[in-house]
Parts: C-alpha cells; sequence; structure tokens
C-alpha cells in the first residue's frame, strides 16, 4: 500500500510490487500473490468512507493497467502532493526574492515531515529507496530555508536550525559553511572559525580530504568580518 501511495497516480509495475515484496529470488507464486493483496486492497477501500461497500468504486480507486497498478488519489487525500505543492510556492517566492515568505514555505515544508518518513512500516529495497529520497529531500528544504534566513538577516534563527543538522550531518560541507556564515555574521566570529577548523579536521581525518571551496570561501568570509571587526 506505502509504494502504491507514494506513486499515487502513476502506474507501479508488478515487477517493481515483486521485487517490493521479495528482494531477491521471488517464490513463482510471486504474481499471484500480488494479485491477492491487490484483491484485499480493494476489499479495504470497498469498505472505506465513500465507496459504501460498492467494489466497482474500489477498482475505480485502484486500477489495474496492462503493465501493474494504479493508486487514485486527490490532492487532499495524501500530504505528499501537499509538500510537492508547498515546495513549488516556496521556489517561485525564492525566484522572485522574496526571501522572507520563502523561508516561511520552507519552514511549513519542514513541519511535514512528521517523523522518520514511513516509520512503522517494514521496507523491501524500492520503499527503502524512497525513504532515502525523502531523507534527501528534507535535507535541501531545511538548506534552502537557512539560506533565506541569512539573506533576510535571521542569523540567530539560522544558527538554531542549523545546530542538530551539523550534528547529524557531520561532513556535509553546505550545511557547515552556512553555520560559518551565520555564526561570524551573528559576531560569533571565533565560533564560526572553529567550526571550520572542526570539519576540516574531521574530513581529513575521516576520508582524506581538504575543504571545498566554498567550505573555504566561508571560512575567508569568516576571517574578513573579523578583521574588519577589530
Amino acid at each position: 500500500m506505502a509504494l502504491l501511495a507514494l506513486d499515487a497516480n502513476h502506474v507501479v509495475s508488478k515487477e517493481t510490487l515483486i521485487e517490493e515484496l521479495w528482494d531477491v529470488a521471488p517464490p513463482q507464486s510471486a504474481p499471484a500473490t500480488v494479485q491477492t493483496y491487490i484483491f484485499q486492497l480493494r476489499t479495504a477501500f470497498a469498505h472505506a468512507p465513500g465507496c459504501g461497500g460498492d467494489r466497482r468504486e474500489a477498482h475505480k480507486r485502484l486500477i489495474t493497467k496492462p503493465l501493474g497498478y494504479e493508486l487514485r488519489l486527490a490532492e487532499n487525500e495524501f500530504d505528499v502532493f501537499e509538500l510537492k505543492n508547498e515546495i513549488s510556492r516556496a521556489s517561485a517566492a525564492a525566484a522572485t526574492e522574496r526571501h522572507a515568505e520563502a523561508a516561511q514555505r520552507y519552514d511549513a515544508c519542514v513541519s511535514m515531515f512528521r517523523g522518520p518518513a514511513l516509520s512503522g512500516v517494514q521496507k523491501g529495497p524500492v520503499l527503502q529507496a524512497h525513504v532515502r529520497h525523502l531523507d534527501e529531500l528534507l535535507l535541501l528544504i531545511h538548506e534552502e530555508r537557512v539560506r533565506h534566513l541569512l539573506l533576510i538577516g535571521r542569523f540567530s534563527e539560522a544558527v538554531s536550525d542549523l545546530s542538530p543538522l551539523i550534528v547529524r550531518h557531520p561532513l556535509h560541507e553546505g550545511l557547515h559553511a552556512q553555520m560559518i556564515r551565520a555564526l561570524s555574521r551573528s559576531g560569533r566570529r571565533s565560533e564560526s572559525l572553529k567550526v571550520y577548523q572542526d570539519i576540516r579536521r574531521r574530513l581529513i581525518d575521516e576520508i582524506g580530504i581538504e575543504p571545498s571551496a566554498a567550505l573555504q570561501a566561508a571560512q575567508s568570509e569568516a576571517l574578513y568580518f573579523e578583521s574588519h571587526a577589530s
């Protein structure tokens, strides 16, 4: 059900469903078992509010296609649709330099993530890939929100947002560059330089590379602010 919902209004192939359910070496009975699961889902839909026990309505909701199955959902029935719409509105605000509105809309996007994605759902390889995508999307949303907070001078708020993120992502150069800028612009320059020193050491010790040009630029900016504040 989760896989069909995440690809709502698109066909999910039978092969994808089989891969999710059995990963490798599915039994010969796998196609028939998938059909049984689809039958059970339609039975559940038929008894859901709005269908009134009508199996025809359930078939309209979960459609058999030549290559697989398609779950039909309206925009107000699945929060992923609202998330995509809010991301579009945030991007539109960002494109027209309405930075305060963009930060607010990205914050609304963050609030739509209520705990870990698909928590409590048994996940095969396909759903695990969806979860990784959602986790990466959430991180990008956080980065965009902080970017706009920096543009409108809300530096302390940016620091608060970034503090737990850099703990969870200790080698993420983009987040650390944002933290360096947020700290230096809020007058906490020595802390910003320590952030750079810490991630530089981790990058060298753990993966054997120097900081990227972008991260070095953030440090140079912090040093510039420090020299002009002296």
